[in-house]
C-alpha cells in the first residue's frame, strides 16, 4: 500500500438505516451551487433527509456515487473546503429553517395549509421563498422570546454563562438563551445554530 493511501484523511457519516459511509478529503467536491428558492420546498424536502418519507434517493451532492442528504452537508464541509462552505452556510440554515417547519407539520399539505396566502382571485397560493423565510424568522423570534422568558426564571445565572475572550459573560440574546434552555432541558430547538454565544 502506498504512503498516500496509508495516510489518506477520511470521515465517516452515518446515513439512513445506520449505514456507515466513509470517504476521503479528495473525494469531496465543492458545495453544490444550488438554489431551492427556484426549485421549491418539495425539491428541498426530496433531498434534505434520507430518513424522511420525502426522500427521493437523490441529492445535489454526490460522493463516490452516494447521494448525500442536504442535512449532512455541514458534517461533510466542517473541516474540508471550509472557505467554499462559508458561501453556502447561510443558505443551508435557511433550508434547515424550512425543513423544521415541514417536519413539524403532519404532511406537506398541512405545511402549505399554514403557509399559503390568498391571491388576487382569492385562491390560496403557496408563499414565495423569501416571504416564507421572513414568516418563519418571525415565528422563530417569537418562540425564542417565549422560551427565553421561561429560561430566565428557571435557569441559574451560571447556566446562562459563556466564555468569550477569557471572560465569563451572561447570555443576553433571546435566541441564545432559548438554545441554552433547550440544551439544559434536552429539548429539540427550532433552528439552533452552532455559533458563538452572546
Amino acid at each position: 500500500m502506498s504512503a498516500n493511501k496509508q495516510h489518506k484523511r477520511t470521515r465517516t457519516l452515518q446515513l439512513a438505516g445506520g449505514r456507515l459511509f466513509t470517504f476521503g478529503e479528495s473525494d469531496v467536491p465543492d458545495p453544490p451551487a444550488i438554489s431551492f428558492a427556484h426549485r421549491g420546498v418539495e425539491s428541498l424536502a426530496s433531498e434534505w433527509d434520507d430518513n424522511s418519507p420525502n426522500w427521493a434517493g437523490r441529492s445535489s451532492l454526490v460522493i463516490n456515487g452516494v447521494p448525500i442528504a442536504v442535512k449532512y452537508w455541514p458534517l461533510v464541509y466542517k473541516y474540508w473546503k471550509t472557505t467554499q462552505w462559508d458561501g453556502t452556510k447561510k443558505n443551508w440554515f435557511d433550508w434547515k429553517s424550512i425543513m423544521l417547519a415541514v417536519a413539524s407539520a403532519s404532511s406537506m399539505e398541512a405545511f402549505w395549509g399554514k403557509y399559503s396566502t390568498p391571491g388576487r382571485d382569492g385562491v390560496l397560493q403557496h408563499m414565495k421563498y423569501t416571504p416564507l423565510l421572513n414568516q418563519l424568522s418571525q415565528e422563530r423570534k417569537a418562540e425564542d422570546e417565549r422560551i427565553a422568558a421561561i429560561a430566565v426564571q428557571e435557569l441559574s445565572t451560571e447556566q446562562l454563562m459563556y466564555r468569550k475572550g477569557g471572560r465569563q459573560c451572561v447570555t443576553k440574546k433571546p435566541s441564545k438563551i432559548a438554545a441554552r434552555y433547550r440544551e439544559v432541558k434536552s429539548l429539540v430547538g427550532n433552528n439552533d445554530e452552532d455559533e458563538d454565544d452572546g
